[in-house]
């Protein structure tokens, strides 16, 4: 089977770690990346285990990219909720479930 051509044309993100202070300190920028669809079947079971999923990107593959780091797209501020690492793409990609912080939540940048 031919492998999936992923595209990363939606725009660009930042990835941010959390430090000691509470505050955000950048891990990784300018990353492009790819929209993807959140679909039903996705939604729901994010539902069943008591959370929620607002949006899912892909990036170029990185590996050191970890669960509750913080991603910036637009100004928003989104927390990493699970990473998957594919290698059946071209190229190979890490997927991004994220959820949006509410603004009360929002982390100040260090």
């Amino acid at each position: 089977m031919k492998a999936k051509f992923e595209e990363f044309n939606d725009g660009v993100a930042d990835i941010y770690t959390v430090n000691d202070d509470d505050r955000l300190e950048k891990a990784k920028k300018n990353l492009r990346f790819g929209n993807e669809n959140v679909g039903v079947t996705r939604h729901y079971a994010a539902r069943a285990a008591d959370t929620r999923v607002d949006r899912v990107i892909h990036i170029i593959r990185q590996q050191d990219v970890k669960p509750h780091q913080v991603v910036v797209i637009n100004g928003e501020q989104y927390d990493i909720d699970k990473v998957d690492n594919s290698k059946n793409t071209l190229p190979p990609i890490t997927r991004l479930s994220l959820i949006q912080f509410e603004k009360h939540r929002e982390k100040e940048f260090a």
